[in-house]
């Protein structure tokens, strides 16, 4: 019987931001995007922890917003997690948003809006997935059934809720007056040589 061993390494598709020449892993295994966060954001709390798909844990810090320009003739605006990474990852929930296509035969990643596309370096990669949920118990089957609890909002998510917020009064809304018009306007300067 012949067995083939698997690489221990898997083909990969990385893109380069133009403005800050940052290059990204795009991976539709993963479900959010991620960059590496800084020593001293290390050294917070984690508001959050993901799984990586071996399953170790990835402690996330905060979010960042970025403009990335990928060479498709438009910015890219994304509010990424920032988590103990070593690569930054463009994600699913990135390339589901704004409607990019990865090609790994042709290494280029497809604006589907637009119809254009831009080259991208095919490479290497250990680097895991990162998934929101992982694990085989009966609550992490819960998670799997509704993804949206999981997943932080995006930036220009409207949250559906059914929460409405007033505040109660008692008296009548407050109105401007109108200022007669015999009386005289006077300056705020006119006020005080009036009071010397």
């Amino acid at each position: 019987m012949a067995t083939t061993a698997l690489p221990r390494n898997s083909r990969r598709l990385f893109i380069r931001d133009r403005r800050t020449n940052v290059t990204f892993l795009i991976d539709t295994g993963s479900d959010v995007s991620i960059i590496p966060a800084t020593k001293t954001q290390r050294q917070n709390n984690s508001q959050m922890t993901l799984s990586a798909a071996n399953t170790s844990p990835i402690h996330v810090y905060t979010t960042q917003t970025l403009s990335l320009d990928l060479g498709l003739r438009r910015i890219f605006q994304w509010t990424f997690l920032v988590g103990n990474v070593s690569t930054p990852i463009i994600g699913a929930d990135f390339l589901y948003n704004f409607r990019l296509v990865p090609d790994i035969s042709k290494q280029a990643l497809l604006d589907s809006e637009t119809n254009i596309k831009c080259h991208c370096i095919l490479g290497n990669s250990r680097i895991h997935s990162i998934k929101t949920v992982s694990g085989d118990s009966v609550y992490h089957e819960l998670l799997r059934k509704f993804p949206d609890i999981t997943k932080p909002p995006r930036p220009d998510q409207e949250i559906k809720h059914s929460v409405v917020h007033y505040i109660e009064t008692n008296s009548r809304p407050v109105t401007a007056k109108k200022l007669a018009a015999s009386l005289p306007i006077v300056s705020a300067s006119q006020k005080r040589n009036l009071r010397t």
